[in-house]
Order: structure tokens, then C-alpha cells, then sequence
């Protein structure tokens, strides 16, 4: 099962995984953690570890204001979301530390690499799926707060969230605090020129997305000074949740990418498409 990774000061830890329930992690094994996109949970990533080798073991990051911390407030401030998510991370540095972020969730991944490069700790890979690349993004200033119903066509037209939740306002309710602080934090955010990391990058984009065009995708090789490579795969921006095929081959992909020695690392740029 994948472990959900609330802050350590709470106290909300999921109990271990019953004996049998899954593979024996090895104990070297590296630490993958993925970090959801705007307005989704941790939970997104529930049954990933069924197509990872028992060399990897997979963390979620539940973010305040989302999933199983509905009860606290969703940041609205990029530090001090960063903070919240080095805290839940620091625990698993002593081993090799990798992220993944879907969407914006790829671009939190990224400033927490930075952190941690920067505190000395290094970070084996980046993925980031189905996301805009940092590199380039100058944000906008913070405007007027959208209404509910234009929240809800602008998760509509991202097309992840099912249409019972659109549907219903009661569910609406619950839903829309964190995902006006995470469109917030997305709109806003702005790259500092010259951040670069030093890990290799492996991107992922859906064929068929309609949210993130493929340049923008291949753009993260301005992100990082370390290899780069982009791969194009069937689906759309919510593929690994929803085509079981392509979740399968992005993961083994992985798995390929954080066993490779760096003797056989690719030279950058290298943005095979795939499917």
C-alpha cells in the first residue's frame, strides 16, 4: 500500500500494512514520494506500489486542507506549504529520496528538490507528470477571488474531478477551501531565473492532454543541470489515475530510470515520444 505522509507533528499515521499485505521493502530501498496536483488528495495514489519493485517504496503527501487533513486549513502561502512538506519528508533523507508530482504538484516537487539540494541533502530523481515546466513561469498577481461557479467550470473543463462531486453542492462545499488555495498557489507562482537543479529529470506527458501542451512538457530540461528526458505516453492530463496500461508502463519506466547506474545515464537533451 502507499503511505500517506501528513506532517510529523501529527499524529494521524496510517497503521502498518497487515503481515502478506504486500512485497518486502528491501531496507536500502529508495523513497518515492508523490505529491498530488492542485485540489486532489494522497489518496490519488492508492494501489501504485502493485507496479513498483520492492526496491522502492512509495510515500503520498496529503496536503492541510485536503484528504485525511480536511480538518486544517489549506495554505495559501508557498513557504510555508514548502515547510510543511519538508518536515513530512525530512525523515526519509537518510536513504535515496526521490519525487514525483502530477500537475502543480510536480512544481512543489521541484522548489522542495531545491530545498533539499541547497540543505545538502541530494535527491535521485525528479518526475515530474503531466505538468508545465517551472522554468518560465512568471505567475500573475493575486486578483480578485473567483467565484464558486467559476471554480467549478475550471475543474470541469481540468476533467479529474467525477461529476457526482460537480454535481453536488453539498460535496462542492467540502471540496472548494482547498482547491481556491491551490489554484491560487498555481496562478501565482513564479520561478526565479536561474533555479536549477542538479538531479536527472524525467518527465511524462498524456498524448491527449488538453491541459498541458508537450513543449511545455519538454521545457523541465531548463529546470535541471543533470540528465533530462521527456516521455509522451497514451491518455490525457489525468492518465496515470485513469488508463491502468499507461500508470503501469510510466511506473516501470521509473523503476528503469532510478536503477540505472550514472555511468548510463542519457546525455541531455534527450525527449523520446512514446506512444
Amino acid at each position: 500500500m502507499v503511505t500517506i505522509l501528513p506532517s510529523p507533528a501529527l499524529s494521524r499515521l496510517p497503521p502498518p500494512s497487515p503481515p502478506g499485505a504486500r512485497h518486502t521493502r528491501h531496507a536500502g530501498a529508495t523513497a518515492l514520494v508523490c505529491l498530488p496536483g492542485a485540489g486532489a488528495s494522497a489518496g490519488l495514489f492508492t494501489g501504485w506500489e502493485e507496479d513498483l519493485p520492492a526496491t522502492i517504496e512509495t510515500f503520498a503527501y496529503e496536503p492541510p486542507g485536503h484528504g485525511l487533513r480536511t480538518d486544517e486549513a489549506p495554505h495559501t502561502d508557498l513557504d510555508a506549504l514548502l515547510a510543511d512538506l519538508m518536515d513530512a519528508v525530512r525523515p526519509h533523507t537518510a536513504r535515496p529520496l526521490a519525487l514525483l508530482g502530477h500537475s502543480f504538484g510536480a512544481v512543489l516537487a521541484f522548489e522542495l528538490a531545491l530545498r533539499l539540494e541547497r540543505e545538502g541533502t541530494p535527491v535521485s530523481h525528479l518526475f515530474p507528470i503531466a505538468a508545465r515546466a517551472a522554468a518560465g513561469r512568471t505567475g500573475s498577481p493575486p486578483g480578485r477571488e473567483p467565484t464558486d461557479a467559476e471554480l467549478k467550470a475550471r475543474l470541469r473543463a481540468l476533467g479529474g474531478t467525477p461529476a457526482p462531486v460537480l454535481d453536488s453542492d453539498e460535496l462542492l462545499q467540502l471540496l472548494l477551501p482547498a482547491v481556491r488555495a491551490d489554484f491560487a498557489l498555481t496562478d501565482t507562482y513564479r520561478h526565479r531565473p536561474g533555479s536549477r537543479l542538479n538531479c536527472p529529470v524525467t518527465a511524462f506527458a498524456g498524448a491527449d492532454d488538453t491541459v498541458v501542451a508537450w513543449a511545455s512538457v519538454q521545457a523541465w530540461g531548463a529546470c535541471t543541470r543533470g540528465p533530462f528526458t521527456a516521455h509522451r505516453v497514451p491518455g490525457g492530463h489525468f492518465f496515470p489515475f485513469s488508463h491502468r496500461p499507461a500508470r503501469a508502463d510510466l511506473l516501470r519506466t521509473l523503476a528503469d530510470a532510478l536503477d540505472r547506474r550514472p555511468d548510463t545515464a542519457p546525455d541531455r537533451p534527450d525527449t523520446p515520444e512514446h506512444g
